[in-house]
């Protein structure tokens, strides 16, 4: 009878086991689906957010005239794409490489502040001599910090400056100047001696001067093509090197939409707003930029999107590496110090060569301060 009842014991006790870990088994799966839809959603909206701010800028160039034949527009533009490079570069990039967490910090040195006061004065004089010290340190690391920031926007402009000497000496240019509106490029030099040796052969015949013609024009015609061509070449590196910059400045936007996505939703939202109102002015100036360096219209929009590629590796790799931001903060300064060059080197000297009229002048530098505006707009609420 013992035996009997000790099997059925056994048998409950199983059953029971059993059935706590069936049990056990369906809250696991429960919590792996919430997990799975969490992740999943995560992604979704992440991913949403980078398409939309990429996508919302050519909605709005699609509304801009052919540049190519408004010459006035594309200098406003490119006066406005100055501003706001300078602006970006100066008030949102290197600030952020800075200080990135800026209203964080303030509200832990606050806490810090109140919490020295609950002290007594003896107390405070026992740690003079460390708090000091704590401080110099404090001052040294910042200023370390700072230094290094501005060594990466020096390497973003110096890199920029040893890209575009490059592609121009591998091009056949030495640094000559290729200006189509300077005449002597096609009065002298080669133009002039191969016309002068012209001079030089006989004229009774008809069908040699007619043939002396020929060939004076077919030379001036070639020098000016290549005087046109370099031009049209040169410029155009400045319009790929732009691209880079944005390409590199999209990445960044990338991981700050999916660090915020990180943090919840609402934060996302925020900052995904923060960066859409950013880039459509930013993608304006880059389109003019990129018209002026010689694309079609069609061509530009199409690099435009290229960049966008950046934009969502940026959110895909903050997301796979939620640290990925700490070992990326050199891409900012870096970015800075293109945006820097390619708004003095490119962007500026093509509006100095103009030749604008005095009310045209105006125009443009109301452009590139509402360029600089909009960018301390958009530092201020962010």
């Amino acid at each position: 009878m013992k035996i009997f009842f000790g099997f059925i014991f056994i048998i409950s006790l199983l059953q029971n086991i059993s059935a706590h870990r069936s049990f056990q088994d369906i809250k696991d799966k429960i919590k792996f689906d919430k997990f799975t839809n969490m992740f999943s959603d995560l992604w979704l909206y992440s991913l949403s957010a980078t398409m939309l701010v990429s996508a919302a800028p050519l909605l709005v160039i699609f509304l801009i005239p052919d540049l190519k034949n408004h010459r006035v527009l594309l200098n406003i533009l490119l006066a406005f794409a100055a501003g706001g490079l300078l602006g970006d570069a100066f008030l949102h990039l290197i600030p952020h490489s800075i200080d990135p967490h800026d209203h964080s910090d303030s509200h832990d040195h606050k806490h810090g502040h109140s919490h020295e006061h609950g002290h007594g004065h003896s107390h405070e004089h026992g740690h003079g001599h460390s708090h000091a010290h704590e401080h110099s340190m404090e001052v040294l690391h910042d200023h370390s910090k700072n230094m290094i920031v501005g060594l990466w926007v020096v390497a973003g402009i110096m890199s920029f400056l040893i890209v575009e000497k490059f592609v121009r000496l591998v091009k056949g240019d030495h640094g000559h100047s290729h200006n189509v509106y300077d005449e002597s490029q096609t009065t002298t030099g080669p133009v002039s001696d191969k016309w002068q040796s012209l001079k030089g052969e006989n004229t009774n015949s008809e069908m040699e001067v007619r043939s002396r013609k020929s060939k004076e024009k077919h030379v001036k015609s070639s020098e000016s093509r290549t005087v046109i061509g370099e031009q049209i070449q040169n410029i155009k590196v400045s319009g790929y090197l732009n691209l880079v910059a944005d390409f590199a400045h999209n990445f960044t936007d990338g991981l700050a939409i999916g660090a915020s996505f990180l943090v919840n939703k609402n934060v996302g939202i925020v900052t995904t707003i923060t960066i859409l109102f950013h880039e459509v002015p930013h993608e304006i100036g880059d389109y003019a930029i990129l018209i002026q360096s010689g694309c079609s219209r069609k061509k530009a929009i199409m690099l435009q999107l290229v960049t966008a590629i950046g934009a969502m590796l940026g959110t895909i790799l903050s997301l796979l590496a939620q640290d990925i931001g700490t070992s990326s903060t050199w891409i900012l300064p870096f970015t800075a110090g293109g945006f820097i060059y390619i708004s003095t080197v490119s962007v500026l000297p093509e509006l100095l060569k103009s030749h604008s009229t005095f009310g045209q002048s105006i125009g443009e530098i109301v452009a590139m301060v509402t360029g600089v505006g909009m960018m301390v707009a958009i530092a201020y609420f962010e």
